[in-house]
């Protein structure tokens, strides 16, 4: 008899023959009741700040499933709406409109979300958003994929070749904004981190801060001039009406003493201007732990009337240091043009797209969406034993280009927070 024929194994009955089993019904909550968080400054088409504070500290909510709500409508410069057929849109995705967002929870900062219209405008919904997705939930979130140039008519532009100018993105953006005003739904999990955990929040305030973007980061227009007038911007919170056995269970536990930890997913993003040359960039200093980054370059000498997704093919060689080790081990040395350092790139970018990160299944990012957005990904989650959270982070540009670039750097880190619940009081820690 074969060794393999003794090899010990777990015996578990498939569910058709548990004759005994007992229907499960999930005891949680009777209803919930969203409730719509308002910004404290209303009525400020071109304002540049929105506070927004949730008040009822006694409500179990879940923050997992809230949404932002932004209203705006594209304006000239004189803050006049647009007339007809103006070539003006916003870029890439609603967020793109904010510069910065935070969150705090129990007066605590738990997440700061800088270069917000890099980092969830450009980066994160390229990276994340399949095709599938890109063609449904994403659109209502205004996030169309940039084309290649600033064509957006249906017949070719005087001038222009229509097979390499037209942009299929701005086009999508320019039909829903043109000469009206637009609502878009964005899941608060897409834009903090925090908000992925899907648990029940009690006993805490909650309040988001958002920044303006510069116009140029979040304008595509012919012109250059257009703006863009913020009508409104609200999170819709739902309030969970929990179930007597569920209040009680929760309620009895607080009282004990209870930790409720959270660890997650956190996007932070850095710019800086390069040369043309060598390059030796310190980005970020962190004490979380880092788990990715990733890499583009663009014009420094950027402007509303240029795609804020178009990269610039001047690099030559790149790497990424996390306290001095080098990413990837084997570095990119030949990445202008089509090269196989390239496909190379491209294939480790995929890897990471692949790790369970994506909102849903289907088609990533194809090599020409990503050639013409070129996001360079460096895999740093091999660290040494001695590096974890709380342990100094210290991540480093090296790079040779061919012509002066704009750096920006994404960093994916691993945030960890912790409530404790004890009575009436929440306590929150934040590494």
């Amino acid at each position: 008899m074969s060794r393999l024929d003794a090899m010990p194994v777990n015996n578990v009955l498939s569910e058709e023959y548990k004759l005994t089993t007992e229907p499960m019904v999930i005891d949680n909550s009777t209803e919930y009741e969203w409730n719509e968080i308002q910004s404290d400054t209303l009525n400020q088409p071109q304002g540049t700040n929105w506070r927004l504070q949730l008040k009822n500290l006694s409500q179990y909510c879940n923050p997992a499933k809230s949404y932002l709500e932004v209203t705006f409508r594209m304006t000239t410069s004189a803050n006049v709406n647009l007339g007809n057929d103006v070539n003006a849109s916003i870029q890439n995705h609603v967020l793109s409109l904010f510069s910065r967002a935070s969150l705090r929870v129990g007066g605590q900062l738990v997440e700061t979300v800088n270069e917000c219209h890099i980092a969830k405008g450009l980066i994160q919904p390229l990276l994340h958003y399949s095709q599938d997705y890109a063609s449904s939930s994403g659109t209502n979130e205004m996030y169309y994929k940039e084309g290649p140039g600033m064509g957006h008519l249906k017949v070719p532009i005087a001038g222009t070749d229509f097979a390499t100018d037209y942009n299929n993105g701005h086009r999508k953006r320019f039909d829903r904004s043109n000469n009206k005003e637009v609502t878009c739904w964005v899941p608060m999990s897409s834009l903090f981190g925090f908000c992925t955990v899907d648990r029940v929040l009690v006993n805490n305030t909650f309040i988001v801060e958002l920044t303006k973007s510069a116009q140029k980061d979040h304008v595509l227009s012919t012109a250059g001039s257009e703006k863009v007038a913020v009508n409104k911007v609200s999170i819709w919170m739902p309030s969970i009406q929990a179930k007597p056995v569920v209040d009680l269970s929760i309620k009895a536990a607080m009282a004990d003493g209870l930790a409720s930890n959270y660890m997650y997913p956190h996007f932070q993003s850095y710019s800086a201007l390069g040369v043309n040359g060598t390059n030796n960039i310190r980005v970020v200093t962190s004490s979380e732990k880092v788990l990715y980054g990733f890499v583009i370059a663009r014009s420094p000498t950027r402007t509303a009337t240029g795609s804020a997704s178009a990269t610039l093919d001047n690099v030559q060689t790149l790497e990424l240091r996390l306290n001095g080790r080098s990413y990837p081990s084997q570095n990119y040395v030949s990445l202008k043009g089509t090269t196989a350092d390239k496909s190379r790139a491209y294939s480790d970018l995929l890897r990471y797209m692949s790790r369970g990160y994506d909102y849903s299944s289907g088609i990533p990012l194809s090599y020409e969406d990503w050639e013409r957005t070129t996001i360079y990904a460096f895999d740093m989650t091999s660290q040494p034993e001695s590096v974890g959270m709380g342990s100094p982070a210290t991540v480093e540009l090296k790079a040779f280009t061919d012509a002066a670039v704009e750096w920006s750097v994404c960093i994916l880190s691993e945030k960890r927070v912790q409530i404790n619940y004890n009575g009436e009081s929440a306590a929150v820690l934040v590494n």
